[in-house]
């Protein structure tokens, strides 16, 4: 919702599928292929200091992903991959990831234009990184490399409630000793 009325406003993701770590872009209403390469950039430059760099990028056929996109990825040693069309089972953690933020976060919140779009999507992201079990992961967050402590019994005093997306969200852990 803009002071012009309703407004449509793009985001692009990012996740590497073994950790479903996410990366999310900032909005924007013009998405060409200039602002996705624009994209790429930053997810290079996002991983650039980590051991295990990205091998492949898998992408729509939508025309936003050109050339020159695509270029720019084999030229920093990521293979550009393209799903055939209408084919969402082939990229269905990413589209489970855009169902879940659409369900438990965006479908709560009127986005009042595009700095509110772009704070509600980035603590939604943070929260899925950081706190957001995943099964796949023996329930680990993405961003998270050991599991936490087990314990016999958990009291209610011992209990923290942390609230994410004004209160929409809570995460439970147990206070540090």
């Amino acid at each position: 919702m803009t002071p012009r009325g309703l407004v449509d406003l793009y985001v692009l993701v990012f996740m590497h599928l073994e950790t479903r770590e996410l990366l999310a872009t900032r909005s924007t209403r013009n998405p060409d292929s200039a602002w996705v390469t624009k994209q790429a950039k930053a997810l290079v430059n996002h991983v650039a200091e980590r051991d295990e760099k990205p091998t492949y990028l898998i992408h729509d056929p939508d025309t936003k992903f050109s050339t020159e996109f695509k270029q720019f990825l084999k030229n920093r040693g990521i293979k550009p991959k393209m799903l055939p069309i209408r084919s969402p089972n082939l990229n269905a953690q990413a589209e489970r990831f855009v169902q879940t933020r659409k369900y438990q976060a965006l479908n709560h919140f009127i986005a009042f234009g595009k700095t509110h779009l772009d704070y509600l999507v980035s603590v939604f992201v943070d929260y899925y990184n950081k706190h957001r079990a995943h099964s796949s992961r023996e329930y680990l967050p993405p961003c998270s490399v050991e599991p936490p402590p087990e314990y016999e019994t958990n009291k209610l005093d011992e209990i923290h409630c942390e609230e994410h997306l004004g209160g929409l969200i809570k995460s439970y852990e147990r206070i540090a000793a």
